[in-house]
């Protein structure tokens, strides 16, 4: 049975919130996650980087000029898209990371959080730009003009404010979940414009970056190791995404339905 297009990225999304929920806020979740790599790599990974790469393979299989609207053609676009991003980005971090740059072993410690941090921020492009995305332009029936664009930017930002209340302390909050909310209008507007979910991972975890710095959080991964999870989304998006993109040429011819 498969899935209509139009719903794909609404189940996605509805799935990562259940899994994020059951993590962080139940017995079963807390007891899975003792195990060695076990949340990022199902959740991250499985959840937020595989099962999108698969629903947006399938969507640029069927529409291949869907594929830049949807953030998934790489090209020289995309490298001025994350020239933009890192201009963005350095220009909102510079103020808040000041401080903590400053200290002594500053520099090393927000290293170590932005490489932490990637995969994380992978995952969270992947499902609130790319499933959200594709789900939106399927509803409102392959539109990707500035009214997608527009849409995208507000439905995205609502999800991901809301989505904050599956995290523990200090982000199940509603100040923080409107933070995030707000600062994802920058990523997703970034988005918008380029059509870059690389540029959008990039400003995304930059500013990620500023909110553990900030609050003097510390994350269990290794820098190694956060950097070798990214290499393993990187992929596991590829292989998802050309499987299912190329699945359809010894599939049936019938359409499928939106």
């Amino acid at each position: 049975m498969t899935i209509p297009e139009r719903l794909t990225g609404p189940a996605i999304l509805a799935l990562a919130v259940a899994a994020n929920t059951i993590h962080n806020h139940t017995a079963l979740g807390g007891a899975l996650g003792h195990i060695p790599g076990f949340y990022p790599i199902v959740f991250f990974i499985g959840i937020g980087v595989v099962l999108p790469a698969l629903a947006l393979g399938r969507t640029v299989r069927r529409e291949p000029a869907a594929a830049r609207p949807l953030g998934v053609a790489l090209g020289w676009r995309d490298v001025i898209a994350v020239l933009a991003a890192l201009v963005i980005g350095c220009a909102l971090a510079a103020k808040p990371l000041g401080p903590s740059i400053a200290q002594p072993g500053g520099i090393e410690r927000v290293a170590t959080l932005f490489t932490q941090l990637l995969i994380a921020s992978t995952a969270e492009v992947m499902l609130f730009l790319g499933a959200a995305g594709m789900g939106l332009r399927a509803l409102l029936g392959g539109r990707h003009d500035w009214r997608f664009g527009l849409l995208l930017v507000v439905v995205s930002s609502l999800l991901f404010g809301l989505f904050h209340f599956t995290y523990p302390a200090p982000w199940n909050v509603l100040d923080t979940a409107v933070t995030v909310g707000i600062v994802w209008i920058a990523v997703s507007t970034l988005f918008v414009i380029t059509r870059s979910l690389v540029a959008a991972v990039l400003l995304d975890n930059v500013m990620a970056t500023v909110g553990f710095a900030t609050r003097d959080l510390t994350l269990p991964l290794s820098p190694a190791l956060g950097l070798l999870l990214e290499i393993l989304a990187i992929a596991a998006f590829a292989a998802a995404f050309t499987r299912a993109r190329r699945a359809a040429s010894a599939a049936s011819p019938s359409p499928v339905p939106r």
